[in-house]
């Protein structure tokens, strides 16, 4: 088994996820901090209080390219640096 990653680990216990599902997620937020330009812990904090209604999707549809590129809509819109 892999050892998770200590932001992973809290990625888990923040979101209730499985192991496979925090280091998916991990992956995720390191790509939308590569596209947006926002470090991982930003996005992170972004995720624990905007982004329910997505986590409720991905649940249902398990796709998380579709959950990727709605949480990067919605950081792009919040991003104040691209105005």
């Amino acid at each position: 088994m892999i050892k998770l990653t200590e932001f992973e680990l809290q990625l888990l216990e923040t979101f209730s996820l499985s192991d496979r599902d925090a280091r998916r997620l991990d992956r995720v937020i390191n790509d939308l901090s590569i596209i947006v330009g926002m470090d991982p812990s930003e996005i992170f904090d972004f995720m624990r209080f905007g982004i329910e209604q997505e986590f409720t999707d991905l649940k249902i549809d398990y796709n998380w390219e579709k959950f990727r590129i709605k949480i990067q809509r919605k950081l792009k819109k919040s991003n104040p640096l691209d105005t």
